[in-house]
This record gives C-alpha cells, structure tokens and sequence, in this order.
C-alpha cells in the first residue's frame, strides 16, 4: 500500500486472531477500484450498473428495430457492442479473461453481422437481438468478474477502511501509524523494559482506533454538512449552518493536535533509541579498550635495545667506518695527483734525487689545445 494511504485500522479489543483475520480481508485489492461519485464500487454496484446498461441498449436496440427496421437495430446495436469493448479494454478494473472474451466477441460481430443478415433471410430480424445477446452476456461476465471491493458485513464497526475516511485526512493516520511501527523497531532493536514499549503500543493503538472513528464519522457529517449548504435555500439558512461548520472545524484541530503529540513521541522515540544506540558502542568501546591495552603491553619489549642487537649495530658501525677511512685515503690520494708539481720523484727512489738543473724527461714539453693524449 502506498506510504500516502493509511493502512485499516482494526478495533484494538479484539483477539489478536481476529485482528489479523479481519486484516486479511480488509487488505485492498491491486488495482484499488474506482471510484464513482465518492462511493466504492462494489460487486452489488456493478450489477445494478450491468442491468440498467442491459435494459438501456435493450430499449435502444427496439427501438430503433422498430422506427428503422433490422438493419438500423443491428447498425446501433453492432456500435454499442464494439464501444463497450472498447470501455472494457480500457477498464483498469477489468478481468484479463473478460478483456480478451470482449476483443474476441467484438470482432466476430463485425465480421459475421453482414454474413447473417445476407443468408438468414427468413431470420433477419433476429439478428439484432443475436448482437444484443452477445453484448449482455459481455456485461454480465464482466459484473461478476470485475475486481472489486467487497463491503466487509460481517466486520462492521470493527474495522475502519481508508475510504471511510477523507483522502484530506489520510495523512493523519498515517502520522499516528507512523508512529507505531517506530515503536514496534524500538522494541525489535532495545527490548520493551526500557522504554516500556508494550504499554506504548497498547496506548497508541486506542489513540489510533479513537482517530479512526472520529474520523470516519468526521467524513459522514462533513459530507451531510456539504449537502445541506448546497441545497440551502436562503442566506438565513446558511448562517444556520455555519455552527455546524465552526464545530467540525473544532474537531479537526484537536485531531491536528492530538496526533503532532503521537508523532513527538514518536520523535522522542527516535531519540531514546539513538541514545541507546549510543550508549552500546561506547561501552563496547570501553570494552575493546582491553585488547587494545594487551596489545600494548605485548610491545613493551621494543622500549631496551637487545645485548644482540648492540653488538650488531656496532659491528656494523665499526665496518662502516673503516669504510668511509679507505674511501677518503682513495679520494684524497686522487685529488692530489691531478696537481702539478705533486707527483713522486721518479729518480727518488733509485738514486736519492737529482743532479741540480738536471731537466726531467719531458718536463718542458706542452700539449697541443687539440691533442687528446695525456703524455708525449
């Protein structure tokens, strides 16, 4: 059921057996059916209508039989049939079954009417009627075929329908029932002791069936109200009834007021449960702190560096350090052979050094600005 559409309100007293009974055959039929003149088409409803069409297309049919003879009948009855069809084709509440036996009859009609009226010579005045025939037994399958509401007799004044009640007052059993299905999720989700959500319901459910009523009753006498200011004669008969007016108006406050204090319950419902909702995950939190706090403990052995450990680290420390001394003695080394003047005394070591202005071999040789050699 739509959300815009309350669901029946079931008198709260009885056995919870005949609640659901009764909820079962007050659940509306999909599609709901039309409506007509604000009334609820029922099954006794569509045949009064089904026989007053009979009896008019019947009329009809002699009618124009009789002023125009057989062909005019059959002509005028030929297109009552075929829009007929058409109506029930469009019909939401029309059977699959109907709509189908309608397209089939409706066509066949069209075809065999002229085949008729050419080899029944001797009958061509029954031939209107043979149209007609099919036309009635149409209505009549689709009067007791049609899917509609039927009028719950044997639960009068236990149960209130959505169509009891004003589609402008829909949305106030809607809040009300709203209303009850939180509660119903709070006591699903936390339990019933905290928030005491049996006797919530108990309450709500009076508070819903008293709306119901006055609501219902509201409608019949709004509707009565409405017909007397229509039919009222003068002004001085208006002004009489212009209390009338003024009390239901009163009676729809207070049921405005009556159901925003349902509906901020039902806020303060929503509330309580988040705050219980709150409540279960810090204390599970506060819970889980434990692990956690174990947790911890079992990595206090990272705080003191291992004997192990130590002696590693300065193993490799030492290793890297006497690393770094033979990278600087190599750099070192290379930096002072590129200066001129700085290499060993090649006759150093084999004669103990050099006669005075003796000329080293190749001293006072150049190297070209194009040569690529590094010697002569």
């Amino acid at each position: 059921m739509s959300e815009d559409v309350p669901r029946p309100v079931i008198d709260p007293t009885l056995p919870e057996a005949s609640r659901e009974r009764i909820a079962r055959d007050s659940h509306a039929p999909e599609p709901p059916p039309r409506r007509r003149n604000g009334d609820v088409v029922t099954r006794s409803l569509r045949v009064r209508e089904g026989a007053v069409q009979v009896l008019a297309v019947g009329f009809t049919a002699g009618l124009a039989a009789a002023a125009g003879g057989w062909p005019l009948g059959l002509l005028i009855t030929a297109v009552i049939l075929m829009a007929q069809v058409l109506v029930f084709v469009c019909a939401e509440d029309t059977h699959p079954a109907t709509r189908i036996l309608g397209v089939t009859a409706g066509a066949g009609a069209v075809v065999s009417a002229p085949v008729l009226a050419v080899a029944a010579h001797d009958a061509v005045t029954a031939v209107p009627w043979v149209v007609f025939g099919v036309f009635a037994a149409l209505v009549g399958t689709d009067a007791v075929t049609a899917r509609v509401r039927e009028p719950l007799a044997d639960h009068e004044g236990l149960v209130v329908l959505p169509d009891d009640v004003s589609e402008v007052d829909h949305a106030h059993l809607v809040a009300v029932q709203h209303t009850i299905d939180r509660v119903v999720a709070a006591r699903n989700e936390i339990g019933g002791d905290s928030l005491d959500t049996d006797r919530a319901l108990v309450v709500l459910r009076e508070q819903e069936w008293r709306i119901a009523s006055l609501l219902a009753r509201q409608r019949e006498l709004r509707r009565a109200h409405l017909r007397r200011w229509q039919r009222a004669a003068s002004p001085r008969v208006r002004e009489a009834l212009r209390p009338q007016r003024a009390q239901l108006e009163a009676v729809d406050a207070a049921v405005r007021a009556r159901v925003e204090q349902i509906a901020e319950y039902g806020r303060l419902v929503d509330r309580a449960v988040a705050a219980h909702r709150e409540w279960e995950q810090c204390q599970e939190a506060v819970d889980s702190t434990v692990e956690y706090t174990e947790h911890l403990a079992s990595a206090a052995f990272l705080d003191a560096r291992p004997a192990d450990l130590r002696e590693l680290t300065a193993t490799t420390e030492a290793a890297r350090r006497v690393r770094d001394e033979r990278v600087r003695r190599l750099v070192d080394h290379g930096l002072t052979a590129g200066v001129p003047g700085s290499w060993p005394d090649p006759d150093a070591g084999a004669s103990g050094g050099a006669a005075p202005g003796a000329r080293v071999p190749g001293a006072g040789s150049r190297v070209s600005a194009g040569s690529d050699r590094l010697g002569p």
